[in-house]
């Protein structure tokens, strides 16, 4: 038989050029998310964007995790209108008391506390409100269904949300510091892919966690 029109070539693509190519498109759905994430966020003021944009960003991710193929650009649109005011009315307190503690740190670390016992007390305490409303703000991007409760009981359910999941807390903060050292070391990283990350680490240690914890909660107050 003649064997001369057979391709020559590979009969199948490599795995690893099918990773390579998976990979290159995960880090180019990052970097647009991050861009959008600051067009948005600077659309919004700052103060009144950076909750709506994270929460868009963290759609993207999970819908991204369940499958789906989401569209970056009009998802993340979509999102941030539908979620400007509710968003807004979960986060923006907590935003203030975060913005107090990094103030309150900075006052610490620069030494203008008026001693030294003053400016470990200061510093310990900026720590420990910073770290925990970074946690609570991370809890509200990543779970709707938080999102949805009345904002009195939103707030409860997240400040509560560190006691109940300290490790997957403590890793967070942990990881979130280096990624942003990370970035305040290297520009071009904290503008292409700086935002994106941080989602994606909240999604990957809270969003499942948080997801089983009230379900349980469900389930513990049918049984009573």
């Amino acid at each position: 038989m003649d064997d001369s029109r057979r391709p020559s070539g590979p009969s199948e693509i490599p795995s690893w050029a099918m990773r390579m190519n998976e990979a290159i498109e995960r880090v180019a759905v990052l970097v647009l998310m991050s861009l959008t994430w600051l067009v948005l966020t600077v659309a919004g003021l700052v103060l009144f964007g950076v909750g709506p944009a994270t929460i868009a960003a963290a759609e993207v991710v999970l819908a991204l995790r369940e499958g789906e193929r989401a569209r970056v650009l009009p998802r993340m649109w979509r999102t941030f209108r539908e979620e400007l005011v509710r968003a807004n009315l979960r986060m923006l307190p907590l935003l203030l008391v975060q913005g107090g503690a990094l103030m309150l740190l900075w006052i610490a670390t620069a030494g203008l506390a008026g001693g030294p016992g003053a400016t470990l007390a200061l510093g310990v305490v900026a720590a420990i409100a910073g770290a925990w409303t970074t946690i609570a703000l991370a809890a509200i991007a990543v779970s709707p269904r938080v999102r949805r409760q009345d904002p009195l009981v939103c707030w409860r359910l997240v400040l509560l949300l560190p006691g109940a999941l300290p490790l997957r807390a403590v890793a967070l903060v942990l990881l979130v510091l280096l990624w942003s050292l990370a970035c305040s070391l290297l520009w071009p990283l904290a503008l292409l892919l700086g935002p994106a990350v941080a989602v994606e680490l909240a999604v990957a240690l809270l969003s499942r966690r948080i997801t089983e914890l009230l379900a349980q909660i469900d389930a513990s107050t049918a049984a009573a």
